[in-house]
């Protein structure tokens, strides 16, 4: 039984590896849309490098809180939804939500990942390492040692 369960871990945490971790920023006045619409944008074009599976967080720049967690339904692309947030953001993924409700992410997890000081801001593509072992926690899955 015991290399069944090492098995099932070995494949979770290999997909976790596989799936990258984007995140997008929001305000107060474009966080309730990307949640409703399950779509998140830019206005940089970094969005393109995402593929369906990916993962994706949510830094609400005024409440300084990051949220999770969400999976790509569709690779980044442009103008997928043109009219929304007026255009601003042309950039976009169409996304799932993965936990039953929206999370903060804790403080504890948000170290891991690298912040700009001066700004407070993330970078958008975390490096996988750091991606699978977030995500792993965020899902609550067994912590693989």
């Amino acid at each position: 039984m015991a290399p069944v369960i090492y098995k099932d871990y070995l494949e979770s945490w290999n997909k976790l590896m596989t799936n990258r971790v984007f995140i997008f920023e929001c305000s107060s006045d474009t966080y309730i849309t990307c949640v409703e619409k399950n779509l998140f944008g830019s206005n940089k074009n970094w969005p393109l490098q995402i593929t369906q599976g990916d993962y994706c967080l949510l830094h609400h720049l005024e409440a300084g809180a990051l949220f999770a967690l969400w999976q790509a339904e569709s690779d980044g692309g442009r103008n997928l939804m043109p009219r929304l947030w007026s255009g601003k953001f042309p950039y976009q993924v169409k996304v799932r939500l993965l936990t039953p409700k929206v999370v903060e992410v804790p403080k504890a997890l948000i170290q891991s990942l690298d912040v700009d000081p001066v700004v407070g801001r993330f970078d958008n593509a975390v490096d996988l390492e750091t991606g699978a072992v977030l995500v792993q926690s965020l899902l609550n899955q067994p912590k693989i040692v």
